[in-house]
């Protein structure tokens, strides 16, 4: 399924970062305040930072901009094509790096003080071999932070609000594109199953974040897809934090 994902986000790019005109900023998906407001980060200064499926690297460049030394690794070469053009545009010296986010033989171990990523794990099949490149690529104690969207929110129905789905089918949903040709797996695993993987993987958990607000009135920003009247009932982002 890498191949996959790798076409789908080679054939969407473009219109992906065009369309979503994403800011340059700490922001960890749909629902989640802008900045660490979350209080997972910490100080980066100084610090050498791992972007584990950077896109476009906004996210990435933020920090760089808050003074840590970051490499951006994505398996789209489109993706870092505009990454690259984003990092010049913002005078920022970002390494990036082609590469599965499973796989990353290229970075030595036990390099980065903190290891992470926005909404990207739920297009990874193999969610323990990431994890395990993440615990090798830290340093001792190296923090690892990272967003995915959050279970509940697929199995409520958008029009209606009620559930249809079922939070234990963890199948992965299958995504096609006819204008593309392409298709991809979105998968959407339990937080049990998330938990207990970064547990055996050997971090420890630190942290969970459920970010968002009862009152619909509260998300200002353009969430794309994700309703506001929606996101007041059922969070669509969840946040994790541990370290090495």
């Amino acid at each position: 399924m890498e191949e996959k994902a790798k076409e789908w986000w080679n054939a969407w790019s473009e219109e992906f970062q065009t369309e979503g005109d994403i800011d340059v900023a700490v922001a960890f998906g749909p629902g989640a305040p802008e900045g660490d407001d979350l209080g997972l980060l910490g100080d980066v200064d100084g610090e050498k930072a791992i972007e584990l499926g950077c896109g476009g690297a906004q996210f990435g460049l933020a920090l760089s901009k808050r003074g840590a030394d970051v490499t951006g690794v994505d398996i789209s070469e489109e993706q870092l094509a505009h990454a690259r053009r984003l990092a010049d545009e913002e005078g920022e010296d970002v390494e990036f790096v082609e590469s599965s986010v499973t796989d990353v033989p290229m970075i030595d171990d036990a390099t980065y003080d903190l290891a992470f990523s926005a909404f990207a794990f739920q297009w990874v099949e193999d969610l323990r071999a990431c994890f395990e490149e993440a615990y090798r690529v830290l340093k001792d104690g190296g923090r690892f932070v990272f967003s995915v969207d959050h279970p509940f929110y697929k199995v409520v129905d958008h029009e209606s609000h009620e559930v249809e789905g079922s939070y234990f089918d963890d199948a992965p949903r299958r995504v096609h594109s006819e204008q593309k040709d392409a298709e991809m797996g979105i998968y959407g695993r339990k937080v049990s199953e998330v938990v207990n993987l970064l547990i055996e993987v050997g971090f420890t958990v630190e942290a969970m974040r459920e970010p968002g607000y009862e009152d619909p009135d509260e998300y200002v920003n353009d969430f794309g897809s994700f309703e506001p009247e929606l996101m007041a009932k059922v969070p669509p982002t969840v946040v994790y934090a541990a370290h090495k």
